[in-house]
């Protein structure tokens, strides 16, 4: 047992990190969500590198009207991506961060709430340019206002 974990520890501590720092990227996702009211979004995100191990993402998204409201949020997230030797084009990250979360019902005037992130994601560089991502989050508002999302982007690395 304690030789299989060694070589666990071996194996991660050997893991080439994905994010370089001052990496920046631009992209677009879309998002579902999977609790009540189940609504499409489509948003922008862009990333910044801030270690070769740690980067920051700041992204918008716009969820369509859904039972006669619509709803925004804006996230500040923090990834730590890894890659394997093996698999240098794929990198798998933990995320954590905070939103803000607006909606907006016909009736009346719009609500926001604050909360957190928490997720996991995993994403394919095609190129020296071109990555694609596919991520599920989690955001804690309040009761009524959590939710669990599932999305897909592709980002431009420069």
């Amino acid at each position: 047992m304690k030789k299989i974990l060694m070589l666990a520890c071996a194996m991660l501590l050997s893991a080439t990190m994905f994010a370089q720092q001052g990496d920046k990227s631009l992209g677009i996702n879309i998002k579902y969500g999977l609790d009540e009211p189940k609504s499409t979004g489509f948003g922008i995100k862009g990333q910044y590198g801030f270690t070769d191990k740690i980067r920051g993402e700041a992204s918008f998204n716009y969820f369509m009207k859904k039972h006669g409201a619509q709803m925004i949020d804006i996230n500040a997230n923090i990834h730590y991506v890894f890659t394997f030797l093996t698999f240098d084009e794929l990198g798998i990250y933990p995320l954590a961060g905070v939103t803000l979360q607006s909606v907006n019902p016909d009736e009346g005037s719009s609500e926001s709430k604050f909360g957190l992130n928490i997720g996991a994601g995993a994403e394919y560089s095609f190129s020296e340019k071109i990555k694609v991502n596919l991520e599920f989050t989690y955001k804690l508002a309040s009761k009524n206002w959590d939710r669990s999302l599932v999305g897909i982007g592709v980002a431009y690395k420069f």
